[in-house]
């Protein structure tokens, strides 16, 4: 015999999972630190022969005459390792035999066919809840041994199992049972532990995973709507290593926490989406491969060169990316640090650093727009009142904010003219444009070792290091350009044409698979890959699945029907002004072209940047072919390692094969673990609630209809395309007619964004991970970017409450989704 809470329970009746009422009616006894309401349960064939009888039966219980739940428990339903959960109807609020009767038979026609022995559940109504939820042991997305509670507050019992706006995710070990995040979930550690033991395996101690929808009552109490085994497995890693993993993420941010020169200030906040995000780029758990290329090329020392040549504080010698345990995270101090121009003074830039970190621990919802919500990192024509208010907040003195606004002023003024650095950058970009990439097909080991290194260093000089700076100066760009709008000087959807009818990269991807050939294309876009820095993913030019040669482009909407912006009379006269004023020395049409140059010039070099990254990969792998390695082994080592090889094929199999020994050993790591998007605090490693992603909602269209997982092979043709995180190369999807895009992570110049707006399609960029899953789930959208909403479409009455987005400080996040730093 085991024990379970204080009911002993014989060896043979261990438990099992059955229908949906029968789980819970061999709960009931056993439970409790919660609760499972009474209940009655009959089979379609009971109720068919002597629905009278049954109706009496559920009408004479003590429970019988209150408002009642009538839900579905068929046989595929809940069961051990079977789920269909959400699949059928379930009828609230019944309150007459009559509604009763009528209940039943609409959860049994729900069934569709329904068998003899699919049963009917029926319960008193929680009456008085204040919050109800999904609980999960483990999360199911990952397998990862972290409690899962998707919960909303509230005596709507609906809102999580509909989808709706509103839910909130909390992430806990089990040893953080106290560190409920609201106070109604207090007992809930409790439950899951309790559910653990009593479904556990005498022989292993270990529980099987499973998840429990629940309400909480007025006094606080968990009551079990359902409960049901989850598909997932065990986790893989042991609980000492799990533990020893999360301890060292620990230990490495406490590391953190003191002063690093030359960045600024003894402490920082970690996020996976602020300045180069790595959850966009990279995703949230990349292969080592992939991690360590992107560190060589862009994080470890280019984008700290890149900020100093035009202007900003000297960073260098600081990495901008944290790795913990093979998680990405950018050092948001030592972000904000580089921001700062160089020529104000050290006790102005610790004091902008401190009030940066401050007003993003506060709003958390700004972590992927800081540059456009909290971080004063160039000159526009809001600069001066966004000075004036930090005199106002005493963050600044007059001097100190006049001090700021001036050197902003100076390192802004040449990117205008196009001088110094961003001439530099462009003509190094062009370079690299003019550089055979491509390896000889005879190449010995040691002539492609060597070139593996050649090429490293030529995407860092050629590619890496002046798209750093283009795309500084795009963000300039985007700041002078939202800067107008936000004075009125144009709308929101003249600056859309603006940017619209320039037509960058997709537009040219566009054109280009109209106009060239088949082979002129490729020679043009061919090194594209979806997830530019993994070599799993196969090229545009390795791969017919990406581009339908037979259907060809349909067309191309970023020019079609786009004539070029112009400015009206009065627009010209504002406009005039205002550079005057400022002593920005450009007319009113050398600014639009400014704008519409420097972001297009960001789109070239990204694509000449992830050609060069593209052919480091190609020779990556044909080193590791030679050596007996796929592709798939190949994104558990990493760039040190393929750079170190001899070209003498014994000594480099055994060192290639014991990096990537150890690259999976500490991926399989990787894979377990679990943070927050933003870390404010070393105990957020144990528990965390998720942020509730705020949406950069993109052009001013709408659109109705199914959803496509890009990612799991969905034809996007006709549908709403859903992508976790994007980068250059999933611009194919563009090509096929989809009519939506929705993004998990993202910010408001995103390249996602960027690709929405030429195109003129509605797009929700980085609505967050437990956010897209929902959506993705529902199969059915409504996606408005004019009204900035969100929302599953269903059968029943009204759509739910949308999920709306903001931008910074407050204001509706637009479409002016442009430039910056990635």
């Amino acid at each position: 015999m085991r024990e379970v809470g204080r009911v002993s329970v014989p060896r043979s009746q261990e438990f099992h999972f059955g229908t949906k009422a029968e789980t819970l009616m061999r709960l009931s006894p056993l439970l409790r630190s919660g609760e499972v309401l009474p209940l009655e349960y009959f089979t379609v064939k009971q109720w068919r022969e002597a629905p009278e009888r049954l109706l009496a039966r559920v009408r004479g219980q003590p429970w019988g005459k209150r408002p009642l739940i009538v839900r579905s428990s068929a046989l595929s339903e809940d069961r051990d390792g079977e789920s269909q959960a959400g699949q059928f109807d379930s009828r609230l609020d019944v309150n007459d035999a009559a509604g009763l009767r009528a209940a039943v038979d609409a959860v049994i026609d729900s069934y569709g066919v329904a068998g003899p022995e699919d049963q009917v559940l029926v319960q008193p109504l929680l009456a008085d809840a204040v919050a109800s939820g999904v609980a999960s042991s483990c999360d199911p997305g990952t397998e990862a041994p972290y409690r899962l509670v998707n919960w909303s507050e509230g005596s709507d019992t609906t809102v999580v199992t509909a989808g709706r706006a509103g839910v909130k995710s909390w992430y806990f070990l089990p040893c953080q049972r106290g560190h409920a995040p609201s106070r109604v979930l207090r007992r809930l550690p409790a439950v899951i532990e309790e559910l653990e033991t009593i479904l556990g395996d005498e022989a292993s101690g270990e529980g099987r995973p499973f998840e429990f929808e629940f309400g909480i009552a007025g006094d606080g109490s968990v009551v079990l709507f359902q409960m049901r085994a989850l598909a997932a497995t065990r986790c893989s890693v042991p609980s000492q290593r799990h533990r020893e993993a999360v301890t060292a993420c620990q230990e490495r941010y406490r590391a953190l926490n003191a002063e690093r020169p030359p960045a600024l200030g003894a402490e920082t906040v970690l996020g996976v989406m602020p300045d180069w995000n790595p959850a966009e780029i990279l995703g949230v758990r990349p292969r080592p491969l992939a991690l360590s290329l992107y560190r060589e090329l862009i994080t470890d020392s280019e984008w700290a060169e890149a900020r100093l040549a035009y202007g900003y504080r000297d960073v260098r010698g600081v990495p901008l990316l944290v790795d913990l345990q093979g998680l990405p995270y950018i050092d948001v101090r030592a972000s904000f640090t580089s921001l700062v121009p160089a020529a104000v003074d050290e006790p102005t830039a610790r004091r902008l650093v401190a009030h940066y970190l401050a007003e993003l621990r506060t709003h958390p919802e700004w972590h992927d727009k800081v540059e456009f919500s909290i971080a004063l990192a160039s000159y526009h024509f809001n600069t001066g009142a966004w000075a004036h208010d930090l005199v106002h907040e005493g963050v600044l003195t007059q001097a100190q904010a006049g001090s700021l606004v001036a050197a902003l002023h100076d390192m802004t003024r040449p990117m205008l003219l196009g001088e110094g650095p961003y001439e530099k950058d462009l003509g190094l970009v062009r370079k690299l444009a003019d550089h055979d990439l491509r390896s000889p097909a005879s190449a010995g080991s040691r002539e492609r070792v060597q070139r593996l290194r050649d090429l490293t260093v030529l995407a860092k000089r050629y590619g890496g290091r002046p798209f750093a700076g283009l795309a500084r100066v795009a963000f300039v760009a985007t700041s002078l350009l939202r800067s107008v709008t936000d004075r009125g000087l144009w709308s929101v959807q003249d600056a859309d044409h603006l940017l619209r009818g320039a037509g960058h990269v997709t537009g040219g991807l566009q054109n280009d698979l109209a106009d060239r050939d088949h082979r002129g294309f490729l020679q043009r876009y061919g090194h594209l890959r979806p997830g530019t820095y993994d070599i799993r993913s196969a090229r545009y030019d390795e791969s017919d699945a990406y581009i339908d040669w037979m259907r060809g482009p349909g067309g191309n909407p970023c020019t079609e029907g786009v004539p070029p912006f112009e400015l009206s009379a009065s627009q010209r006269r504002e406009l005039e002004g205002a550079l005057t004023s400022h002593r920005l020395p450009l007319s009113p049409d050398q600014l639009l072209g400014f704008i519409r140059g420097a972001i297009g010039n960001r789109e070239y070099a990204k694509l000449q940047y992830s050609r060069a990254v593209s052919e480091i990969l190609t020779e990556a792998r044909k080193i590791g072919e030679r050596l007996g390695f796929g592709v798939e082994d190949l994104s558990y080592t990493t760039l040190d390692a393929l750079t170190s090889l001899s070209g003498d094929p014994g000594p480099d199999r055994v060192l290639l094969s014991r990096s990537v020994e150890a690259g999976k050993q500490r991926h399989e790591v990787t894979q377990m673990l679990l943070g927050p998007a933003l870390v404010r605090d070393v105990d957020e490693f144990l528990s965390f609630t998720a942020l509730e992603a705020e949406p950069n909602f993109v052009t001013r269209g709408r659109v109705v209809g199914p959803v496509a997982d890009v990612d799991a092979g969905d034809a996007v043709d006709g549908r709403i395309a859903m992508i976790p995180s994007a980068d250059p190369g999933y611009d194919w999807i563009f090509t096929r007619g989809l009519t939506g895009l929705i993004t998990a992570y993202g910010g408001a110049n995103s390249h996602m964004a960027i690709r929405a707006l030429e195109l003129g399609l509605p797009a929700a960029i980085g609505i967050g991970e437990s956010n897209f899953q929902r959506f993705l789930s529902a199969g059915f959208l409504e996606l408005d970017a004019a009204e900035s909403q969100l929302h599953p479409v269903t059968d029943a009455g009204d759509p739910p409450p949308p999920l709306t987005g903001s931008s910074e400080r407050g204001a509706p996040a637009r479409a002016l989704s442009t430039g910056g730093t990635r």
